[in-house]
């Protein structure tokens, strides 16, 4: 059998799960000769202490610390344990998932080079059903778990087929991932999966799900934290609703990089376009200026305002990580950052590929602000209308298109570059 570096990332609140997690690995895994490495982000329940107990009922066991406080992160610390891991193979646990019996014979079973290969999830019924899941509930707390009927039932759902589809738990070629530049860092606390996703479908990395592999999985543990879905914990609510605002700051990120939002159901065509915003509200530019790489303001003030707009974006990231600002300002150097500076313009484009002005002041009525909650909003704006439109002068509302060519940027776009991290902040035991 060939060998896999399973790898796993954990944090706060999550030992239970842990505990867990590593009971199938221990059981449930044909070979004994795999590399495990887990990432102890951030520790207040004795994680640490409790892995090392366990080192010895395991090939190789390897626990990974750090010392930057408070913690490291989701797509940091996945591209450092794929940089770790010693073997070619690589395949990605989150840590409230719970493996079937013969996961790694069966995810090489269906494993390819130059692909991304996605095991079936089993979930309780949180998120509703989907034919690329599997609804079946076997517990919501670790310490309540299912065990002897899971294991049971996840061996008659195995079945011989796939989808196209990409979502954790995953596994991969290490090579197909370091290719690429792994996670964008620009992402903190979500979106990263789908911006990956994207990349691998530019890059052209096959895409696959297979039912022949599965896990429970207790759901969104990682972000939303431990019983999200208890609607009388206010405490748990009132995370929900800051998860829920960082998660909209990380949709304007993606669409800022991308055009639009898809999870993989397509190839995004990305165009070089420039917006010029000859008037109308702060507000009404908010809604539309992230679809576009380049805005060009008439003056200083408007830029100077949304920059201010912009400056606290990353609050709710720390706030839900525990970053003191102190403690991001210390960190912020490692993390890719969203360049505002040079998005946002003051005057006019001398040079241009494609051109839209929008003046919200031109029509009493409004309509344009309605025209952009049709074309922009509805994400498929930018390839629909744009590509087939051939050079020349086009209104529609308040805005004016001035196409003289259509370059495409999505490919640019494809192999990400990280800041470099401190490894000297690491430690392995």
């Amino acid at each position: 059998m060939k060998q896999i570096s399973f790898l796993i990332n954990t944090s706060v609140n999550t030992l239970s799960h842990v505990k867990l997690l590593l009971r199938s690995l221990k059981e449930n895994l044909a070979g004994k000769e795999h590399e495990i490495l887990i990432f102890v982000d951030s520790d207040n329940e004795g994680t640490v202490d409790y892995l090392r107990e366990q080192k010895k009922d395991f090939f190789d066991l390897k626990i990974i610390t750090h010392r930057l406080n408070p913690c490291v992160g989701y797509s940091r610390n996945n591209n450092l344990l794929v940089e770790l891991a010693k073997h070619d193979i690589v395949s990605y646990l989150q840590s409230d998932m719970v493996i079937s019996p013969k996961y790694d014979l069966e995810v090489l079973s269906d494993l390819e080079e130059d692909c991304i290969l996605s095991a079936t999830r089993i979930e309780p019924p949180l998120h509703g059903t989907s034919y690329r899941t599997i609804t079946k509930d076997f517990g919501t707390d670790p310490n309540e778990f299912k065990w002897d009927e899971f294991q049971s039932y996840s061996t008659t759902v195995k079945e011989n087929r796939t989808l196209e589809y990409f979502f954790a738990p995953f596994t991969f070629y290490k090579k197909v991932w370091m290719d690429l530049g792994g996670y964008d860092t620009l992402f903190r606390r979500s979106r990263e999966d789908s911006d990956l996703l994207q990349r691998f479908l530019q890059a052209g990395v096959k895409i696959k799900q297979t039912f022949r592999a599965n896990v429970y999985h207790f759901t969104c543990v990682s972000s939303r934290g431990k019983n999200w879905f208890d609607s009388s914990s206010q405490e748990a609510q009132s995370r929900v609703k800051i998860q829920e605002i960082a998660d909209s700051v990380e949709l304007r990120r993606f669409i800022r990089k991308w055009g639009r939002f898809n999870h993989g159901e397509e190839v995004i065509t990305r165009f070089d376009m420039d917006l010029v915003w000859r008037g109308g509200s702060i507000e009404e530019l908010t809604k539309i200026e992230f679809y576009f790489p380049r805005v060009w303001l008439p003056t200083q003030e408007i830029k100077d305002q949304l920059l201010n707009i912009y400056k606290g974006e990353n609050a709710f990231a720390n706030q839900l990580l525990k970053f003191t600002h102190p403690d991001w300002e210390n960190a912020k150097k490692f993390y890719n950052q969203t360049d505002y500076d040079n998005i946002f313009c003051v005057g006019e484009p001398g040079k241009f590929n494609i051109k839209i002005e929008v003046d919200m002041t031109r029509d009493e009525k409004g309509s344009l602000l309605k025209d952009a909650n049709l074309l922009l909003d509805n994400l498929t704006f930018l390839s629909n209308i744009t590509n087939s439109l051939e050079p020349g002068i086009y209104e529609l509302g308040c805005a004016e298109f001035h196409v003289i060519h259509k370059v495409n940027l999505a490919t640019s776009q494809i192999i990400v570059e990280n800041p470099p991290f401190d490894h000297s902040l690491l430690a392995i035991q």
